[in-house]
């Protein structure tokens, strides 16, 4: 398993993004891990657009997400992505989102994607995300 990414992605959390109680909404975390693939592939030399451009789809097939801590309006959350596990057509990435201002952990999480082409059939990944 890789090491997390660094830097990390940030996000400040907007008030859009909060519940009643001024806390980041649960699904606001899946926007964030998304942010930070997306940086985290723009990093590896091709942006997900590229990517898509050549052929190559990246579906979500399974997202996970645990909630530790919560995050509250105007925080700043640091988003780390690293490759838990790579195979021929997929790839398993996890996140790990930390509020800056006292390092704790407040997310973990997985996203499961599935390399396809437009016919929607299996293709190898592309070279940028193979181990």
């Amino acid at each position: 398993m890789a090491d997390f990414t660094d830097p990390p992605h940030r996000v400040r959390v907007r008030y859009c993004e909060t519940d009643r109680m001024a806390v980041a909404h649960h699904g606001s975390y899946v926007a964030w891990f998304e942010e930070a693939r997306t940086e985290w592939m723009r990093r590896l030399g091709k942006s997900y657009r590229e990517i898509e451009d050549g052929g190559d789809l990246l579906q979500v097939v399974d997202l996970r997400c645990s909630y530790r801590r919560p995050v509250e309006y105007d925080e700043v959350v640091a988003v780390r992505v690293r490759v838990a596990e790579a195979g021929r057509a997929a790839i398993t990435l996890e996140y790990e989102a930390r509020r800056e201002s006292d390092g704790e952990v407040c997310a973990t999480g997985s996203t499961r994607l599935a390399c396809v082409g437009r016919d929607g059939r299996l293709r190898r990944l592309p070279p940028e995300l193979r181990p």
